[in-house]
Formats: structure tokens, C-alpha cells, sequence
């Protein structure tokens, strides 16, 4: 029984070794391996959390090991258009320093409260929704022709929801430091 409930667990622990294949079929140019992988991680990503949810299988482990797949996975992805120069690097390093600040800050109020479960927000599960729209359309656009004023709205997008979702945890934070102090 103990291993049925680690299913989610160790479909989140498969789409975290599926990122170095990722970052290479990207490489090589296979963009359609890399479309199918984008799906197959996302879907598993559903999957886990559904499992989780609806047999009680949730751990504490499941709720680091989740979050940190889809970082993994979203900041390789971005860090690989930066470096094949489809997004501008102020796009990659913001997409970056959130995910530094908010690992920073779950970390902090760990150590504050000692029971701190990640809990994502409406605004940051957006904000990933909108980056994996983003880097398969940006992956689908060297398969086909995609309008660069599409790009740049999903860009921009990706831009404001990364800053609201930080400074929406930063408030959240804010808050819950104050009743603690």
C-alpha cells in the first residue's frame, strides 16, 4: 500500500527526468519529439495531482518534488529559447529570479513556521499555464508559421503574470509574517 501511494510521486520524480531530453530534442531540432514531450509532462503533471487528490496520496514530498518539475522543466525550456535567441534574455532572467525568489521565500516561512505546504496561487498557476502556451507555441512557430504579433502578446503576458504572481506571494508572505511576529 505504501508504494501505491507514491504513484504521483514517482510520476513527478519521470517528468523530472524527462527535462535533460527535453533540453537535447530541443537542441536537435526534433520540435515535434519535443511538442510530444511538452504534452506527455503536462498531462502527467495532471495526472499526479489527480491521483494525489482523489485517493489521498498527497505527501510532503509530493508538494516540493511537483512544483520543483514544473520549474525544472519551464526554466529549461525558457533558458534553451534564450540561448537559440527565440525570447529575449530580460524575459529568461525574469522567468528566473521569480522562481529563485519564491523557492527563497517558501524556504524562509519553512523556517518561520516549520509546517509551511506550498499552496500555488490562482495568479502563479496562470503564470505557468501562460509560459507552457508560450514555449509550445514557440516551438510549434519552427514547424510552421506563426504570427510574430502572437509572440510577442504571449511574451508580454508571460511578463506580467510573472510579476504579479511574485508580488502577489510577496503579499501573502507579507501577511503571514505579520501574525507570526
Amino acid at each position: 500500500m505504501i508504494l501505491v501511494r507514491q504513484i504521483p510521486n514517482i510520476i513527478t520524480g519521470t517528468r523530472i527526468l524527462c527535462v535533460p531530453y527535453l533540453i537535447l530534442v530541443i537542441f536537435q531540432r526534433q520540435f515535434e519529439q519535443a511538442l510530444l514531450l511538452i504534452v506527455f509532462m503536462g498531462l502527467s503533471d495532471g495526472l499526479d495531482g489527480f491521483l494525489a487528490r482523489s485517493y489521498g496520496w498527497q505527501t510532503r514530498l509530493g508538494s516540493i518534488l511537483d512544483p520543483i518539475a514544473d520549474k525544472l522543466m519551464l526554466l529549461a525550456l525558457f533558458v534553451s529559447f534564450g540561448l537559440l535567441h527565440w525570447v529575449p534574455w530580460w524575459l529568461v532572467i525574469m522567468i528566473a529570479l521569480r522562481d529563485m525568489f519564491l523557492s527563497l521565500g517558501a524556504m524562509c516561512m519553512y523556517r518561520s513556521i516549520n509546517d509551511f505546504r506550498i499552496q500555488p496561487l490562482f495568479i502563479s498557476k496562470l503564470n505557468t499555464f501562460m509560459q507552457i502556451v508560450l514555449g509550445i507555441t514557440l516551438i510549434f512557430s519552427q514547424l510552421s508559421v506563426v504570427n510574430l504579433q502572437i509572440l510577442n502578446i504571449l511574451m508580454t503576458i508571460v511578463a506580467c503574470t510573472t510579476v504579479a504572481s511574485a508580488s502577489e506571494y510577496y503579499m501573502l508572505w507579507l501577511r503571514r509574517s505579520r501574525r507570526i511576529a
